[in-house]
């Protein structure tokens, strides 16, 4: 149990406390609201008496966490608690009642009379009686996040009573914590107050059940934007597989809207369909693209050297000689431009027949 020791006293008062306590500092955020939250449902499930509080209005970022309905902005008004009248000047230097020799009480008509029994020589007379309401019913108050009372704002200023004379709770992970409790959990090395509460309702014997922690992995997930802060470790891990393995949600991950994304895309759009026959009628009716036809090779073999006498198929012969580009070396390509005296006509005389 990794806060056991902190606890000790704490789980001796816990059985028998049944009005509780828990409240949140002023301008708290998500991971504040999602651990106070868990801890006042599981207290609630317990079935202890549970206020939760905090100087705050809700957020719209904040209505998702289970149970954000109960929070209220001002200490509720409860049964019970205790009045103490201090006599001031009867005590001695070492906190006792020389003169006092034992106190009594009892009713008349609709009075309360106390009875206190002097010791012979004695003078018991206080010099002044103060009376002072503490607790306001609350058995036990959990503060979460804040580094002193202070930090409660209104919540403290209006009703600091209830905080007199009461165990209080601090739980915080913040290295400024003023450590005023009676029970502190302070863990400045955690990654959020929400693995520090997953902890405690475990380390107090609670369980944990799926709207518990759901808020507790929002919690986890929004203190460590996304598990990506250092102080994110295998401490987070275990808390949120604990949280899992109870069937907590994690926080959804909102996705972009499709026809924005569409909006905003610069790649260009291509009609398919139009390329598909839409019945068998209209397919017949789609035009084959046409084959790409080869362009014929010219020959840069000179006419007279080809004898087309009588040959109809020495044109398609000479049409398809290689171009010097593609014959083999060696076959003695002399130039690949055409000598003027190939264009001019050609006389033959008979005496040059012989």
């Amino acid at each position: 149990m990794k806060y056991d020791s902190q606890l000790t006293e704490l789980k001796t008062l816990l059985p028998a406390a049944k009005n509780i306590l828990v409240a949140l500092p002023a301008n708290a955020n998500i991971d504040t609201f999602a651990a106070g939250l868990a801890l006042f449902l599981t207290l609630e499930g317990a079935g202890k008496q549970v206020s939760i509080v905090c100087d705050d209005t809700i957020q719209v970022a904040q209505s998702h966490l289970f149970g954000v309905d109960h929070i209220q902005k001002n200490i509720p008004s409860t049964d019970g608690g205790n009045l103490t009248l201090t006599l001031e000047g009867v005590a001695a230097s070492d906190n006792t009642i020389p003169a006092l020799e034992k106190l009594d009480w009892y009713a008349e008509n609709s009075n309360l009379n106390l009875v206190f029994h002097i010791l012979p020589g004695q003078t018991f007379q206080p010099s002044k009686i103060v009376p002072r309401y503490q607790g306001s019913g609350f058995n036990l108050i959990f503060v979460i996040g804040a580094v002193n009372l202070n930090a409660l704002g209104n919540i403290y200023q209006a009703g600091s009573q209830a905080f007199s004379g009461n165990h209080i709770v601090n739980i915080d992970t913040q290295v400024s914590n003023s450590s005023f409790g009676q029970t502190n959990v302070l863990d400045t090395q955690s990654s959020s107050l929400s693995e520090v509460i997953t902890a405690v309702i475990t380390d107090l014997g609670f369980t944990l059940d799926s709207d518990t922690a759901s808020n507790l992995l929002a919690g986890i997930f929004s203190a460590t934007n996304n598990l990506t802060d250092n102080k994110t470790n295998a401490e987070t891990y275990m808390a949120i597989a604990n949280c899992l393995r109870v069937g907590g949600r994690k926080p959804g991950v909102s996705t972009p809207n499709v026809s924005t994304v569409q909006a905003t895309s610069t790649a260009p759009s291509y009609d398919w369909t139009a390329l598909m026959p839409k019945d068998s009628s209209t397919s017949s009716q789609v035009q084959s693209v046409p084959e790409y036809a080869v362009p014929p090779v010219v020959s840069s073999i000179p006419p007279s050297s080809v004898d087309n006498s009588g040959d109809d198929s020495q044109p398609a012969l000479q049409a398809n000689q290689p171009s010097p580009e593609e014959r083999p070396a060696g076959e003695g390509v002399i130039s690949e431009n055409i000598e003027p005296e190939w264009l001019t006509p050609k006389i033959f005389k008979g005496s040059s027949l012989g």
